[in-house]
């Protein structure tokens, strides 16, 4: 168990890695982008991590228009798809984004050149990340920040890291002591390494990842290692859309532990891939339901 609060120590206290941090009167992002550090009232979101964060503390009032997404909705459903749409996350539109007049813009890592046509337009941007939960909550308190929502801002934060608090005393009682792989896809079967968010969750879960021998950030399972490695657990995101996908998935999932007990379960990926304090929620309630399995 020392082992388990050792990751979490690291996972939740590192300082060294950022996704944004403030400098004197400015905010300050992992590419070096800038904006003044002050309260900003015409938003365009152009990331879901970025529209969940901001609802969750308050600050919807801020935003004028968000992008999104091809196949999943952006939390809480029902309030933001009334927001107006500025096209999709992969291909925003620069002139709807223009017409909105924005005195900040937030995108999405994957089209960090797109900021080179809002920086030509004077258009103030940053791109948001969160590699891990210590930049996730960060980042709630900057997001605070900048949308006049400070102290909500930094009572979510306090209230997210009571809920992963919660998990580790769960864990100190119960141990989980599962080995297993989190699945990108089924065919070929590919999984999330340790460095990922669902890699990070199993960490804090005390859950052995057995993509750690493996190069690459979602290396492929060939059926003789999975044998090899015999997992007590398998759990899907992205496009597998049930358990039994992974079930038929090879006959050798089978003759695994995991296949054997069904001991298998899929995630909704807005929840265990968008750094947001929702993957802490998924983290309480992956404990409870693998707690159930043993």
């Amino acid at each position: 168990m020392k082992k388990i609060f050792v990751l979490i120590s690291i996972l939740m206290m590192s300082v060294q890695a950022f996704s944004l941090k403030i400098e004197g009167k400015k905010v300050v992002d992992n590419q070096g982008n800038k904006v003044a550090l002050k309260e900003y009232s015409k938003i365009i979101l152009i990331d879901p991590a970025v529209v969940e964060i901001v609802y969750m503390i308050g600050g919807e009032e801020n935003i004028v228009a968000i992008a999104n997404t091809m196949n999943q909705d952006i939390w809480p459903m029902e309030k933001t798809k009334r927001i107006p749409s500025v096209g999709t996350l992969y291909k925003p539109s620069i002139e709807k984004i223009i017409s909105y007049k924005p005195d900040l813009v937030i995108i999405n890592p994957m089209i960090s050149d797109f900021g080179k046509s809002l920086k030509e337009r004077g258009i103030p941007y940053l791109i948001n990340n969160g590699d891990s939960f210590e930049e996730i909550l960060d980042n709630v308190k900057i997001y605070g920040k900048l949308t006049g929502k400070a102290e909500r801002s930094n009572t979510v934060a306090v209230e997210y890291r009571e809920k992963l608090n919660a998990v580790e005393k769960k864990l100190e009682k119960n141990p989980l002591g599962y080995k297993g792989a989190f699945l990108f896809s089924t065919s070929p079967m590919m999984a999330f390494n340790s460095k990922s968010l669902p890699g990070q969750v199993f960490e804090i879960l005390g859950i052995e990842n057995i993509t750690d021998n493996l190069k690459g950030g979602r290396p492929i399972l060939s059926p003789e290692y999975l044998i090899s490695q015999n997992p007590d657990i398998l759990l899907g995101a992205m496009g597998i859309k049930g358990k039994e996908d992974i079930l038929n998935s090879s006959p050798f999932v089978m003759e695994t532990t995991a296949g054997k007990k069904g001991n298998v379960a899929i995630v909704e990926s807005s929840k265990i891939l968008r750094p947001t304090p929702r993957i802490i929620d998924t983290v309480g309630e992956l404990y409870e339901e693998l707690s159930s399995w043993k």
